[in-house]
């Protein structure tokens, strides 16, 4: 994983590592960098070095992890979907109203006229 430095320089953290080292890697650079941490606590650099840092961690994945989805954890635009508040584009004809299917294709026929 790459991420930039408060000074600016990118450096790339191994990711084939257990969790532990992953700690020790983060704690050393957040010791290294704390005085520019400390003064210039709400700038974008330190605030991407931090958050870099933050998924780091927070996505780490164990060997025989890798791969595996959650198969339970649904996407925004499904939920969405599934709310009602993010509708499709395309309407199915079945559910057009008869005077909208008469203005589509002449008057229809339905299986009650026949």
């Amino acid at each position: 994983m790459k991420i930039q430095l408060p000074n600016g320089e990118k450096i790339t953290l191994d990711e084939h590592i257990d969790l532990n080292s992953k700690i020790e890697i983060v704690e050393d650079l957040v010791r290294e960098w704390d005085i520019a941490i400390q003064a210039h606590w709400g700038s974008n650099k330190i605030i991407f070095f931090l958050d870099g840092l933050s998924n780091y961690l927070v996505w780490h994945k164990e060997e025989e992890e890798k791969g595996l989805e959650d198969k339970d954890v649904l996407s925004i635009k499904k939920v969405e979907q599934m709310s009602g508040k993010r509708k499709s584009k395309s309407i199915p004809f079945t559910s057009l109203s008869q005077p909208q299917k008469e203005m589509l294709f002449g008057e229809v026929r339905g299986a009650e006229n026949e």
